[in-house]
């Protein structure tokens, strides 16, 4: 699927511009604001790591790079997934806000906010597949928040 492809390829983009980012531009971090940026790396990590260890879990296969759900795999509700509809994401953009506010600059924090827009408009597109796949994926959404545990 092309757009699935162009996503991967977006997202890859992006990760390139915060390493690039964070090479180029001179950290301006103050010590307070850096911490709250490590503790945000921190619990990103968390949540990245138990989310893939939950989905290997829960559908004995790894997570997929790519928007477009398996078919090989049942729809993974437990764990994390049964509060979280997308963890890794949420993990992805805590690591890049917390590695956004560990090293200060503006642009830097710019690039890292970029994630947010961008994850939300994966997850719209995958999810439109997931709902295709598992007849079950509307209900799963009527009670797990998309990237908190809180339902908006």
């Amino acid at each position: 699927m092309k757009q699935a492809n162009l996503l991967v390829w977006c997202q890859l983009i992006l990760f390139a511009l915060m390493v690039v980012g964070i090479q180029v531009f001179e950290s301006q971090s103050s010590t307070t604001i850096g911490a709250v940026g490590m503790g945000l790396i921190v619990l990103g990590l968390v949540i990245g790591l138990l989310a893939m260890r939950d989905y290997r879990h829960g559908a004995g296969d790894s997570p997929n790079v790519s928007p477009e759900p398996k078919t090989s795999v049942p729809l993974v509700q437990t764990g994390i997934y049964s509060r979280i509809r997308h963890p890794i994401y949420t993990g992805v953009i805590c690591i890049a806000l917390g590695a956004g506010l560990a090293h200060g600059h503006p642009v830097v924090l710019l690039i890292a906010l970029a994630f947010i827009p961008f994850f939300t408009y994966k997850s719209l597109f995958e999810e439109r597949l997931l709902q295709q796949q598992y007849a079950d994926y509307c209900a799963y959404m009527q009670h797990t928040g998309r990237f908190l545990p809180l339902k908006f």
